[in-house]
């Protein structure tokens, strides 16, 4: 028999509160993972959670608008690395980081795929060919 298991949340509305569980975290995390129980680990994960949503919400984090931070943020969303990315735009690790590091400028034909694959705004698209 399965019993379905409540998941364990928190929620941080305040300054206050956000310290609070900073704290409970912290004593959570000086035990050593061998040493903590699956519980505790639910409860590290759903602090983590909420202190992250609360943060968030005050702290405004602006969306990059240039192609390379694009890239960059597709990257840490996607869980990728640069020879992932480079693969599935069909062109090479090296060229990729050239691009990236604004050593080398993207061919039309690359942005097109960019744009096609990664679902980028063909403004950001415009606004990098402008810089050329």
């Amino acid at each position: 028999m399965f019993m379905k298991r409540n998941k364990i949340t928190y929620k941080v509305t305040n300054d206050e509160e956000h310290a609070a569980i900073l704290k409970k975290v912290d004593v959570l995390m000086r035990i050593s993972e061998a040493n903590t129980t699956r519980e505790q680990r639910q409860h590290i994960r759903a602090m983590g959670e909420a202190l992250m949503a609360y943060e968030q919400s005050i702290y405004e984090i602006p969306e990059p608008s240039t192609l390379e931070g694009i890239l960059e943020r597709q990257m840490y969303e996607m869980r990728m690395k640069h020879q992932d990315l480079a693969q599935m735009l069909g062109i090479s690790q090296e060229e990729l980081e050239m691009i990236m590091w604004e050593d080398k400028r993207a061919e039309i034909e690359l942005l097109n795929v960019i744009r096609e694959k990664l679902d980028i705004s063909a403004e950001v698209i415009s606004n990098y060919i402008q810089k050329l």
